[in-house]
């Protein structure tokens, strides 16, 4: 037998836990209560928010009665894909020259962890993120972009042409030092390494890359130069573990 007044009090459980979990109603991210009559279920489902586990133990704790059988869906946004790509390939994912699908499982299986997997930091973050989903929805419009489509493109192109458009270098985002110098200077497998993952050289290597460049232009120049405390920690730390190793050797 169902519970008294199931329905009323699903629904009313849905919007509290939208309320306690600080959901945003204009980005779609409000819990919702559906009842399917065919299958007579009801789902509680939402996009980004919080995770599968965090619902179902804070339903399950409001209302254990009322949720007994209720399915549980999280979907994603565009921003949660594009983050979490990113993230993804930053992490040293092996890019496989876009399999969409095969990458949007590997995304999502990171994001399933993630509480508000689409709220990118502002700044930095939040146009790399604008930039991905822009590509993806292409000249379709705004919000065309499926999830394997915007993971897809990163397991195609990787990350770097996000921070630095080919030819358009007029909308190149903020670059440290490093990058500014690896951008540059990498090559071979260290310059996939930023392509696809935006993995810097050492500040030892960028700094030998400049020596060695009669022809470093300023930017560079000065981009070392702001690394010299950093190179100087690094020469410090590799002379103290030579030391031990001949210590110990001894």
């Amino acid at each position: 037998m169902a519970p008294k007044n199931r329905s009323a009090r699903i629904r009313k459980l849905a919007s509290t836990l939208s309320e306690q979990f600080k959901l945003e109603y204009s980005k779609h991210e409000w819990i919702e209560a559906q009842y399917d009559d065919r299958r007579a279920e009801w789902t509680l489902s939402w996009i980004d928010g919080p995770t599968l586990a965090q619902v179902t133990r804070a339903a399950r704790a409001a209302d254990k009665e009322a949720v007994d059988g209720v399915r549980y869906e999280r979907r994603y946004s565009q921003q949660a894909y594009a983050l979490g790509a990113i993230g993804w390939a930053r992490a040293g994912a092996d890019l496989q020259g876009g399999n969409g699908w095969w990458a949007v499982s590997r995304v999502e299986e990171h994001l399933a962890k993630v509480k508000n997997p689409g709220r990118p930091k502002p700044g930095r973050e939040t146009a790399m993120v604008e930039r991905l989903i822009k590509a993806a929805d292409g000249d379709r419009g705004r919000h065309w972009a499926e999830g394997s489509e915007i993971c897809g493109l990163v397991d195609k192109r990787g990350l770097a042409w996000l921070l630095i458009p080919a030819g358009k270098p007029d909308e190149r985002l903020p670059l440290t030092p490093l990058e500014v110098l690896t951008a540059r200077y990498a090559r071979g497998e260290k310059q996939r390494a930023w392509w696809e993952h935006l993995t810097p050289l050492t500040e030892l290597e960028a700094f030998a890359a400049v020596q060695a460049d009669p022809e470093a232009p300023a930017e560079a120049v000065a981009a070392v130069l702001e690394l010299v405390p950093d190179v100087h920690a690094a020469i410090d730390a590799a002379v103290a573990d030579l030391r031990t190793r001949v210590s110990t050797s001894g």
